[in-house]
C-alpha cells in the first residue's frame, strides 16, 4: 500500500471524527442548554462548530490532493520487507506530525476564537483577562509542532540516519 493512501485514510478519519463532532456540537447548541439565547447568541455561539464543519468536508473532499502534497518525493509502498530505516522514519514524521496538526486544528481555533472574541473586550486590570491566552498558545503550538513534522519529515529523516551513520562508523585506529 502506498505512503500515499495511508495518509488519505487519516485525513479522511479525522474529516469523519471532525464531522461527527461539530454535529453533535451543532445539535446541542440547538436543542440544549442555550435554548434561552437570542438568534444573533446562538449564531454566534454557532460559529466554531459550524466552521470545523466546513474544514471537514474541505478536508474529506481535499484528502487526496494533501496527502499528494505531503509525500511529495517519498510516497513509497508500504510493505513490511521493503521498507528502509529512511522510509519507517519518514512515515513516522509524517504519521505523528499529522497526529499533532489534525488534533490541535479544532482546539486551536476554538480557543484562538474564545481569546479573541472575549479577552479583548476585558478592561486590563479585570482578573479574567488573559484566562485563554495560554489554551490557545498551547494549541497552536501543538499545531505548529506537527505541521513541522510533516512538512519537514525529510529533513529530520535525513539528519537522524545521518547522525546515526555517524555513530556507527568505528572510529579511525
Amino acid at each position: 500500500m502506498p505512503l500515499k493512501s495511508l495518509v488519505v485514510i487519516a485525513l479522511r478519519l479525522y474529516a469523519l471524527y471532525w464531522s461527527v463532532s461539530s454535529l453533535t456540537a451543532l445539535l446541542f447548541l440547538e436543542f440544549g442548554a442555550y435554548k434561552s439565547r437570542t438568534w444573533l447568541d446562538l449564531l454566534v455561539i454557532s460559529s466554531v462548530p459550524t466552521l470545523l464543519l466546513l474544514v471537514a468536508m474541505v478536508l474529506w473532499l481535499a484528502a487526496s490532493r494533501i496527502s499528494s502534497f505531503v509525500t511529495r518525493g517519498h510516497d513509497v509502498q508500504v510493505g513490511v520487507g521493503q521498507l528502509t530505516k529512511s522510509d519507517i522514519y519518514c512515515l513516522a514524521f509524517i504519521w505523528t506530525g499529522l497526529y499533532f496538526a489534525l488534533s490541535s486544528i479544532a482546539a486551536t481555533i476554538q480557543t484562538g476564537y474564545y481569546f479573541f472574541a472575549f479577552d479583548f473586550a476585558l478592561p486590563a486590570d479585570n482578573n479574567q483577562k488573559g484566562q485563554y491566552l495560554w489554551p490557545f498558545l498551547g494549541h497552536a503550538f501543538t499545531l505548529i509542532a506537527g505541521l513541522a513534522c510533516v512538512f519537514g519529515a525529510k529533513i529530520w529523516t535525513n539528519k537522524i540516519i545521518r547522525m546515526e551513520n555517524k555513530s556507527e562508523t568505528p572510529p579511525a585506529a
